[in-house]
């Protein structure tokens, strides 16, 4: 499995480095610019907007990663469009890969109860990404997103 995120943002290299380092997921967590996204079927418009776990069990209309009520669970997109779990669920499935902390991030971010919350703010900070940088490194480092914001 790969959990790929944009290659071009400063702050989601920044977060993806962090995650490798501090829970070490057997995920491998690498930009979608480097892989042949069209051997998944991710649209790249998707790839911009969030990240997206490919090859890990795809979403279906019955699965886990419906909400109740028969509507898709919120960050994980629709059944037709969707294949792939994809924001804070893509990163949930891939912390629960990784060490005991991880795995227990993992699992929280994807409990019933918090898993509409963790999609609002993942939804949130994607959008505004363009004004973020990564925490952890120098206001001057280059670190904040390349990319437009959306309009």
């Amino acid at each position: 499995m790969q959990l790929l995120y944009d290659g071009d943002c400063g702050f989601c290299t920044g977060w993806a480095d962090f995650g490798r380092r501090w829970f070490a997921p057997r995920v491998r967590i690498v930009p979608w610019q480097s892989v042949d996204v069209a051997a998944y079927g991710v649209p790249e418009e998707r790839l911009l907007r969030e990240v997206v776990l490919v090859g890990a069990e795809p979403v279906e209309k019955s699965g886990p990663a419906r909400a109740a009520g028969g509507r898709a669970a919120a960050g994980s997109g629709s059944a037709a469009a969707a294949p792939y779990p994809g924001g804070a669920l893509a990163i949930a499935g891939t912390l629960r890969s990784g060490n005991r902390a991880g795995r227990l991030l993992g699992r929280a971010l994807a409990a019933r109860p918090v898993r509409r919350p963790a999609a609002a703010v993942y939804r949130l900070v994607s959008r505004h990404r363009y004004r973020l940088r990564f925490p952890l490194l120098p206001a001057r480092s280059g670190a904040s997103c390349g990319v437009p914001p959306r309009t």
